[in-house]
């Protein structure tokens, strides 16, 4: 656990136990409370990570690739990130978990539901390769590996999602120039498909007035009435 000690003048520190079992301190110096708590709830963060022995999860490895240099030697000097040769310019990512945290804690460009989209992405490839992957040992063959363990659990038009945002994520690698070719570039296959006759499904008066009568609320009750009900100039089942 992490917790926020103040000092004389409104100057926090962040106290720690370092995998090591030390005690150890981040002096923060003059910052506003809510400040010092989202600092202290990342450092609690990268210190069970640390003593876990895992891989940072994808969001503290956004906030640890967009720190300033002050505050990044700070976490460096305690053991919590590994140490810059330049404390004045970021490094760039060498592994997976490292690019993917970077990449979307970057894409400040798009709405929530994309980002999450891309984290689900994110999250499945960063789990079937491990975080700590360099980005230059992957190939194709893993991209094929990874295809085959989305279809044993997820249906096909998720799989070529996913597939779709990984040649994404890939060829922004390709671009920044950390990689040379993108794994996932001759993959076939993942053009998302219409929806197969199969899963049609008619739902019944009976059917929908159940539905309605389980919504939480008018609200509710008036979405699924327009897409149940609504027609275009057409009569009503």
């Amino acid at each position: 656990m992490a917790s926020i000690s103040r000092d004389g003048g409104g100057r926090r520190r962040i106290q720690f136990i370092g995998a090591d079992g030390k005690r150890r301190a981040i002096r923060l110096g003059k910052v506003p409370q809510r400040v010092a708590d989202s600092v202290c709830c990342k450092v609690e963060a990268l210190a069970a990570a640390s003593h876990a022995k895992t891989p940072w999860d994808t969001e503290t490895a956004a906030w640890v690739g967009g720190l300033d240099a002050t505050l990044y030697a700070k976490l460096a000097a305690v053991g919590l990130v590994p140490k810059r040769e330049d404390t004045g310019t970021p490094t760039a990512p060498t592994t997976l978990g490292g690019f993917m945290g970077q990449y979307i804690g970057g894409r400040t460009d798009v709405g929530p539901r994309t980002k999450n989209n891309m984290e689900q992405a994110s999250g499945n490839l960063v789990r079937f390769l491990g975080a700590d992957k360099p980005l230059n040992d992957i190939s194709p063959g893993d991209a094929d590996a990874f295809r085959l363990h989305l279809l044993g659990r997820l249906g096909e038009n998720t799989v070529r999602r996913h597939l779709g945002r990984c040649r994404q994520f890939f060829r922004a690698a390709v671009r920044r120039r950390l990689i040379q070719e993108n794994p996932f570039a001759d993959l076939r296959g993942i053009t998302v498909k219409g929806s197969s006759p199969d899963r049609i499904f008619f739902v019944t008066r009976e059917m929908a007035a159940a539905v309605l009568e389980a919504c939480p609320d008018p609200e509710w009750q008036l979405i699924f009435a327009l897409s149940r009900f609504r027609t275009l100039g057409l009569a009503v089942d």
